[in-house]
């Protein structure tokens, strides 16, 4: 690629620059002319396409790399939870409560705000993380809001307490009424009901929910604000509010107004039935995944199989090792699962489902092996890059399995630093060897991503902190290492391999002549620092398209 090399527009000089090329190469200075890089060397040369017009920044030795690619983010949904009584769902999270009545005091202040009848939206809570080790009440949502529907959805998004306004919808009234619904999803004990819903239920229900298109731009601004500061310049948005989502996040990155790259999954959170249409209807049309540029592409048909690690809900091949009668969630049969990954191949799109435990994620890979054995040309099924969302719980054999495909699984693998040690006591210390297994996959040659499930996980430098000291800072817990990987290949995972994901390695992810100049700058050398202070670092300068768009003050 020729450019012209009369001046630079922007000269970073002086740096620790991690390139994540082949050969993780680390250089002193790169240049950017309009959107793109056109130098990664030394200061010496760059020195030579530097006149008085050119920006020089000098990075006084801190490490400047690829802006982050959270391969699995909300930016619609992350952004709609907030501490404000205003907001589209009021944050119950662990910094804003630490047991049940201060729960139940944000909901009750949410509540007094609402007419009656208006539904009161939450998101947050981690049973185990709070005092008392539970849930809220159905009583106590009753008490709160007698007036108004309410959920209280908990930190995975895949259950929820419910009161009894909001189990109306359901046409729930004793726990009779519960047997309507598949076994488990509207959850009763002792013969009453206790206000949990689940799985597919729990997402037709939070569809009930009206989140407005002003309410949705101005979530998705919010998430725009943490990326920049972040240094999150890409993500894959894995799952919205349906049809009006697809529309706006489109429209909001055809205008500019939303800068971060978008990588947009055919998928909703109100679950099953609305995913289906969406992918369907795609399919039906004859598109196929990546259509659209640089700035928005229509991503991956996705499903959901089953549900949280840190519940758990997550569908495992052996019982929790914390208690073995704990129920899962489980959304989908085997032999359903494989006919849809074998009618997505067939459509040539790139398929992906959310599969967190070790059960899920059998399903997938068997389902993978059929496709791909139909398949009559091997080395397009393996270029169709399909994915599976959080992989979070597996063994050696369904990592070798994935690798002979091309399967490339993106894996929320910093959870430990907020939830280590209760993923611990879950699964026990032989599933644990295999928990989020980063260094496992690359051993193997999978092409893995690093990503968050904002709102659900760490992001950014933390994200990363997770996934390199495996750590729980929240319990004061070491996790095993076994999975531990380096920093670079943490970055590799978060930069790189992200983009090859979503078909874009050519044009991100690493720090080479012609890529776009989507690059951040941080506070430190990341490389001769304490890795058990990743957490702890901040981003002083997000570039996209070689345009600042956020400087630290």
């Amino acid at each position: 690629m020729n450019f012209d090399f009369s001046y630079l527009d922007i000269a970073f000089k002086n740096g620790s620059v991690i390139t994540v090329n082949e050969s993780d190469e680390i250089a002193q200075a790169v240049g950017v002319k309009g959107n793109k890089i056109v130098f990664v060397g030394s200061n010496e040369d760059i020195d030579q396409l530097i006149d008085e017009k050119t920006q020089v920044i000098d990075l006084k030795g801190r490490t400047l790399m690829p802006g982050l690619n959270d391969s699995h983010y909300h930016p619609i949904l992350n952004g709609m939870i907030g501490t404000d009584l205003d907001s589209a769902m009021v944050d119950t999270g662990f910094a804003q409560a630490k047991d049940i009545p201060s729960v139940l005091a944000i909901l009750k202040a949410v509540t007094d705000t609402k007419a009656p009848g208006k539904w009161v939206s939450s998101m947050g809570f981690e049973a185990t993380l709070l005092k008392e080790q539970r849930y809220p009440t159905l009583e106590e949502l009753d008490a709160v809001a007698p007036n108004n529907p309410l959920q209280a959805i908990t930190c995975n998004g895949h259950n929820a307490i419910y009161n009894s306004k909001a189990l109306e919808y359901l046409k729930v009234y004793t726990a009779e009424d519960a047997k309507k619904y598949p076994e488990g999803e509207v959850v009763v004990a002792d013969g009453k009901l206790t206000g949990e819903v689940r799985g597919h239920t729990h997402f037709w229900l939070w569809g009930q929910v009206e989140y407005t298109e002003p309410q949705q731009r101005k979530a998705a601004m919010k998430s725009q604000k943490q990326c920049l500061e972040l240094g999150i310049t890409s993500v894959g948005d894995m799952g919205e509010c349906d049809a009006p989502s697809y529309h706006i996040m489109q429209k909001m990155c055809r205008d500019g107004d939303f800068k971060i790259r978008s990588y947009m999954a055919l998928h909703s959170i109100f679950g099953k039935h609305y995913s289906l249409e969406d992918n369907e209807h795609w399919m039906k049309l004859g598109f196929v995944t990546g259509l659209g540029d640089e700035h928005f592409r229509v991503g991956p048909c996705k499903f959901m199989i089953d549900g949280g690690s840190g519940g758990p809900t997550c569908y495992t091949r052996e019982p929790y090792s914390h208690d073995p009668n704990a129920p899962s969630e489980r959304g989908w049969e085997r032999e359903e699962t494989w006919d849809y990954i074998k009618k997505v191949d067939d459509a040539e799109c790139q398929c992906t489902a959310h599969a967190m435990g070790d059960g899920a994620i059998e399903f997938m890979v068997e389902g993978y092996e059929k496709a791909f054995a139909a398949c009559e040309d091997k080395e397009a099924f393996k270029a169709r890059r399909h994915r599976i969302e959080h992989c979070m719980l597996v063994d050696q054999d369904l990592i070798d399995r994935m690798a002979k495909m091309n399967i490339c699984p993106s894996v929320n693998a910093g959870l430990q630093i907020r939830n280590g040690k209760n993923l611990a006591r879950f699964y026990g210390p032989k599933r644990e060897k295999f928990l989020g297994a980063l260094k496992s996959m690359m051993e193997a040659g999978v092409v893995c991503s690093l990503h968050s499930d904002a709102p659900s996980g760490p992001v950014g430098f933390e994200m990363i902190d997770g996934a390199v000291n495996r750590y729980d800072l929240r319990q004061g817990y070491q996790c095993d290492m076994s999975q531990a990987v380096t920093v670079l290949q943490a970055i590799r995972c978060c930069t790189y391999n992200a983009a090859y994901q979503s078909y874009e390695e050519k044009i991100k992810g690493s720090v080479e002549v012609g890529k776009l100049a989507d690059l951040i700058v941080c506070d430190r050398d990341i490389l001769a620092m304490d890795t058990h202070e990743l957490h702890n670092v901040k981003v002083d300068l997000t570039m996209i398209d070689g345009k600042v768009e956020y400087q630290r003050a």
